[in-house]
């Protein structure tokens, strides 16, 4: 009974510090955002060689919607993140990318800065296509 008071406790906030593939997908409007001047397509497929190059999973490309989801998995720092990815033609010739990135487990998380390191790597992509 003693070892369920102690238990319970540790796998309910493991439970509760959990991001999902939909929990990401729900954040948006909650992320970081980049304005790119480049039409949409050119962004989105700089998106998707930008996770490849961070050797990211993609767990879901939805080019109709603008969105792609990826995955990281367990580092040293980390249990791994899910981010969402939302890109919206903002004109003909300018692009914005939002990021939202969440820890798959929250206690003891230390994932790298995710939104950033796409962004700049979103943008290394693009200039190399150039």
């Amino acid at each position: 009974m003693r070892l369920a008071h102690l238990v319970i406790p540790l796998v309910a906030a493991f439970v509760v510090g959990c991001a999902s593939t939909e929990t990401v997908k729900e954040a948006k409007g909650q992320g970081v955002t980049r304005t790119y001047a480049y039409a949409y397509q050119p962004v989105y497929d700089a998106t998707l060689a930008a996770a490849k190059t961070k050797s990211l999973e993609v767990v879901e490309s939805d080019k109709a919607n603008g969105r792609v989801v990826l995955s990281h998995g367990v580092t040293l720092w980390s249990w791994g993140e899910r981010i969402a990815v939302f890109i919206r033609p903002v004109t003909n010739r300018s692009t914005e990318v939002e990021i939202v990135s969440k820890p798959v487990l929250s206690p003891l998380n230390f994932p790298p800065d995710w939104q950033r390191i796409l962004l700049d790597q979103i943008d290394v992509e693009l200039k190399a296509r150039k």
